[in-house]
């Protein structure tokens, strides 16, 4: 783990190619949709270092209606899709994943969103969406 970047209970780093990003629950005690849009953007360029990579968001200790909340944020972030691959969200429970799949679906996106389960999953599918891309690219 190289860097990481803490802002108001948001955790960023870079992981095995990865842009892992952490939230704590207490994070949505002062959330502002703008500010928070505006610093995962900054703590995301920072990580960035002009190749692109996927962003995998931990949401696995938040309630349900701030996962959908911060889910709807990212999803839609136009400035954040200019710096990801994809994102991945990592949920813990099956019908949240769900509920998130049918907001995906109803959806324009151009970077991809998938929704997880098992962190292994994930991690998976960020690492070989990264290695796919590079070996393309």
């Amino acid at each position: 783990m190289g860097d990481v970047i803490q802002y108001d209970g948001i955790k960023l780093w870079v992981d095995k190619e990865v842009i892992r990003c952490k939230l704590s629950p207490a994070f949505f005690k002062t959330y502002d949709k703008t500010k928070t849009e505006e610093a995962l953007y900054n703590a995301i360029s920072t990580l960035y270092d002009r190749e692109y990579k996927p962003l995998l968001l931990d949401l696995k200790q938040l309630n349900s209606s701030d996962s959908i909340e911060i889910f709807i944020l990212i999803s839609n972030s136009v400035s954040i899709n200019t710096l990801v691959l994809s994102r991945v969200f990592l949920v813990r429970s099956t019908s949240l994943k769900i509920l998130l799949a049918i907001n995906n679906i109803t959806g324009n996106k151009v970077v991809p969103n998938k929704i997880h389960t098992d962190f292994n999953v994930a991690l998976a599918y960020c690492q070989n969406n990264y290695q796919i891309f590079n070996r393309v690219s």
